[in-house]
């Protein structure tokens, strides 16, 4: 019982991971394929590889979106909530008022765009210079 109600946790979680992946791997097999097909010089192989390879790419890229979707709706949910508290944002050092939505969005993208990789970036050089500070 346990184990099925963590099962669908980690379902809810990441739905579209598993699905992803999939595509991912179907598609570097059948880029393999390609390459096979280039190398014994099969003009219809090669052909009908690429069909498979292009429909492949697009439900891959329909999933990524999906996932997208998936895990930006509850933030917009979110911001839509806030604002109702909250109408308007001041900013007091440039005295400026912003709708709290935009607010949101504005910092949900810096962080996901910016902020974000800035971490991955630091934390790499930060495990780096621990592993050579204890060779």
């Amino acid at each position: 019982m346990l184990v099925n109600i963590l099962e669908f946790l980690n379902f809810l979680k990441d739905p579209h991971s598993q699905k992803i992946q999939q595509h991912k791997q179907r598609y570097q097999e059948l880029d393999e394929l390609l390459k096979v097909a280039v190398d014994i010089k099969d003009a219809a192989a090669y052909k009908s590889v690429e069909a498979e390879m292009r429909e492949v790419f697009f439900e891959y890229l329909t999933a990524l979106g999906i996932d997208s979707l998936y895990k930006f709706s509850p933030h917009l949910v979110l911001a839509c909530l806030i604002s109702l508290k909250f109408k308007t944002i001041t900013i007091p050092l440039l005295d400026w008022s912003i709708n709290t939505v935009f607010a949101y969005l504005s910092m949900y993208f810096l962080f996901h765009l910016v902020l974000k990789p800035l971490l991955k970036l630091i934390m790499g050089r930060h495990a780096k210079a621990a592993r050579e500070c204890f060779r």
